[in-house]
């Protein structure tokens, strides 16, 4: 009996079809590992502006203003329009209380105080991504000798808030019955009733595009600012109903008109608005 083994042909043939269905195992599998690095990727980022904006909106929808009888600057919503593109990035400004944008362990969050919130390029002043600026402009005014300067970063220093952020654009609908022919709200790039807040704020976040990923990322939220009935209408109240929440009218016996005294933000009352933060380009 003859025992025939393989010719050359047929180990040729196998050797190829060996190393066709190992290179198509190999892309499949990279394949896979690609698709799930971008997936991850892309998760990131979306966590990233699911981050940044609860803090933002939070921040926003505890806004402070004081019930003193009177509209002033000193609180009011500041917006510095630079541009809607996802390489620019809006400034906004406010006072709030609470721990969001500044944590639970800062002492800012036992008292109001200012923030400012943009998108700053990554440079020698730090990361790229959103930055916050906030402080107590009262730590520093009983020393006659220092000009309290919000603008000065000596006095109070910027941080990143989170990587990641390309842009940031914002916009404001002024009022309830600011609205469109079509009845959608009406949003406005400029908020020059720097003496209140808005009824409404339009947040869109640019993100930056995963690896391979193709366009940033928008990430947009609305927030309705509870106090913008106060803003528009500051009644005077007692201290006791100021810190109930400054929804009743009147006047202590003492006099006092209520509310928590603030110092003023260094915002000129000429309804301009906030000096651009001097770290680093915007946008």
């Amino acid at each position: 009996m003859t025992r025939r083994g393989f010719t050359l042909i047929e180990l040729l043939m196998s050797v190829i079809i060996t190393a066709i269905m190992m290179t198509v195992c190999f892309i499949t599998f990279n394949t896979t590992i690609r698709c799930w690095q971008r997936s991850a990727a892309v998760a990131d980022t979306v966590r990233n502006a699911e981050y940044a904006l609860t803090q933002v909106v939070s921040g926003l929808r505890s806004a402070y203003y004081p019930t003193t009888g009177k509209q002033d600057y000193a609180y009011g919503f500041q917006l510095y329009d630079n541009g809607e593109e996802p390489d620019d990035s809006d400034t906004i400004q406010w006072i709030k209380l609470g721990t969001s944008i500044v944590g639970n362990r800062s002492q800012l969050s036992e008292t109001p105080h200012t923030v400012r919130v943009w998108v700053q390029k990554e440079g020698r002043d730090g990361p790229g991504g959103l930055w916050v600026k906030a402080g107590r402009l009262d730590l520093l005014a009983d020393d006659e000798d220092v000009e309290v300067d919000f603008n000065d970063d000596e006095q109070f220093e910027p941080y990143p808030l989170i990587e990641g952020v390309q842009g940031f654009d914002c916009k404001v609908q002024s009022k309830p019955d600011s609205v469109e022919g079509d009845g959608t709200p009406k949003w406005e790039d400029t908020w020059d009733t720097s003496n209140s807040v808005p009824y409404r704020v339009k947040l869109t976040f640019w993100m930056e595009p995963a690896k391979d990923a193709g366009d940033p990322v928008p990430i947009m939220r609305v927030v309705e600012i509870p106090l913008w009935d106060i803003s528009q209408n500051p009644v005077t109240v007692s201290s006791e109903e100021g810190a109930a929440g400054g929804k009743k009218g009147g006047k202590s016996s003492s006099g006092n008109k209520g509310g928590q005294k603030m110092p003023p933000t260094n915002m000129p009352p000429d309804r301009q608005a906030p000096v651009m933060p001097p770290r680093g380009p915007m946008g």
